[in-house]
């Protein structure tokens, strides 16, 4: 940790105030520095020689450094993956900086603690989900929706169970942690009608960028990162499928390969938008350049991907989209590929969920369920002519 141009953060009284975010960025670039890692692996070695406990003398920050970047598995490709550190990086920070906030409001000005995350106690773990709750955000919103809230809860508590497990302090706090789960009435309805989607990919039709990425985020059911990160040495024909089939290779949630079917409309809007960037169309396994660049050339950032598909689509400014609760993402189109595919077509959810990828049936039942229960009402069955006046 002695790269003086890539510091990790200090723990200095009041270094972290939560109303002050300028320092994210430079924070996150320098955890995402794996070069450090070998330095902190290094000690950690020299330590347990010297019978030391083995974190000795580690800072909060080369603790934070280390638990991100630790592998899990022998086999590398179940580690974590670069987004899933990002992720990571960001929760385990945003959860550091109120740790540090709420506990130099309890010391008296001239405390000093040598580490905040020894000092952790329950009632800190109830104030952050407390605040979780009710920050009151950018956007004018209050509080982060539930389905957030578990995602950064289930971070949390893996890190300070491995705190734990490590004795690097003393008590459970992740059992402390409320229950954080999504109820089925919380779920946001990310319902798009084939209807919908035929309206935004003929608004785009002349627009050889926007239209392919539409239409490859609808007709695949991919995750916007599996997009912004395939290149196209993945792309590949069949010659056991009929016609030779177009097919995308992907790494998904939990290194899980798949092979998403590219329809013929699909590969011919690829192709127009590969050749208004004056990329080559011919499909070649070696060619690790990305499948959809940048006006630069370069991979889309998965974070900028989405935020240009939710802008594009509010710049159709389409009838329907008033009708609409929330900003149209990328997952929109995932739950279409859903939809549209157990809904209209009556495929087995079995069928669908490994298509897109579903470690669970019961993820693909979530977003079919509320379209599934209208759909099988007993009042449909009606005759409405018996009740006319």
């Amino acid at each position: 940790m002695n790269n003086p141009n890539n510091k990790l953060i200090s723990t200095s009284k009041n270094q972290l105030p939560i109303g002050d975010q300028s320092h994210l960025p430079s924070l996150y670039k320098s955890f995402l520095d794996t070069g450090q890692y070998n330095e902190l692996e290094m000690r950690l070695y020299e330590n347990e020689r010297l019978t030391f406990d083995s974190f000795h003398s580690f800072t909060d920050q080369e603790l934070i450094y280390y638990y991100l970047h630790k592998p899990t598995y022998d086999d590398e490709s179940k580690n974590k993956t670069e987004q899933t550190k990002k992720e990571y990086i960001r929760d385990i920070l945003q959860f550091y900086s109120f740790i540090h906030f709420s506990i130099n409001n309890e010391l008296t000005h001239d405390q000093l603690l040598p580490s905040y995350l020894k000092a952790i106690e329950k009632r800190h773990i109830r104030q952050y989900q407390e605040w979780l709750r009710n920050l009151k955000r950018a956007d004018g919103k209050v509080g982060y929706p539930s389905s957030t809230r578990t995602r950064k809860n289930i971070v949390i508590k893996g890190f300070l169970r491995w705190l734990h497990e490590e004795d690097i302090i003393d008590y459970p706090l992740y059992a402390t942690f409320r229950m954080s789960t999504t109820r089925k009435q919380e779920r946001p309805d990310r319902y798009l009608s084939l209807e919908e989607v035929q309206s935004l990919l003929s608004f785009y039709k002349h627009h050889p960028i926007n239209h392919a990425l539409l239409i490859t985020l609808a007709t695949t059911g991919l995750r916007v990162n599996e997009i912004a990160t395939a290149t196209w040495g993945n792309v590949y024909q069949d010659s056991s499928v009929k016609d030779g089939a177009y097919y995308l290779k992907v790494i998904g949630k939990g290194g899980v390969e798949r092979h998403a079917r590219l329809m013929e409309p699909t590969v011919s809007s690829i192709f127009r938008f590969r050749e208004r960037r004056g990329l080559t169309c011919e499909v070649d396994p070696k060619d690790d350049r990305p499948l959809f660049t940048t006006n630069k050339g370069h991979f889309y950032s998965y974070k900028y991907l989405s935020n240009y598909i939710i802008d594009i689509i509010k710049r159709s400014e389409l009838d329907w989209l008033g009708h609409k609760v929330g900003n149209i993402s990328p997952h929109w189109f995932r739950h279409f590929f859903v939809n549209y595919s157990v809904m209209e077509l009556g495929l087995p959810i079995e069928q669908v969920q490994h298509t897109v990828g579903h470690s669970s049936r019961t993820t693909t039942e979530g977003y079919v369920s509320k379209h599934l229960q209208k759909k099988n009402d007993a009042s449909l069955h009606w005759n409405e002519n018996e009740f006319t006046i």
